[in-house]
């Protein structure tokens, strides 16, 4: 029988328990840059205007810029409660 990288996730997983696992493959840090791609494309559209390579690196970097400026605007401040 094959040996698949999936099956080795599922049985790392069995055995440390999901929430290890999770941390050990940096699943949190994945499903992060999954959603802002999906807030970037879309809030500013998944193609580029510019057809140059230089004017593109502008492109994106003004738009990630843009991003940012709005995902800082809305992040709620945390602030630890003594209980």
């Amino acid at each position: 029988m094959e040996c698949h990288a999936r099956d080795e996730n599922l049985r790392r997983g069995r055995k440390v328990g999901r929430k290890q696992w999770k941390r050990e493959r940096y699943y949190h840090r994945r499903n992060l840059a999954e959603t802002q791609v999906f807030r970037y494309k879309t809030i500013l559209g998944d193609r580029l205007q510019s057809r140059q390579i230089d004017n593109q690196f502008n492109e994106l970097l003004l738009k990630s810029v843009i991003l940012n400026r709005m995902t800082h605007l809305v992040m709620p401040d945390i602030v630890k409660v003594a209980g």
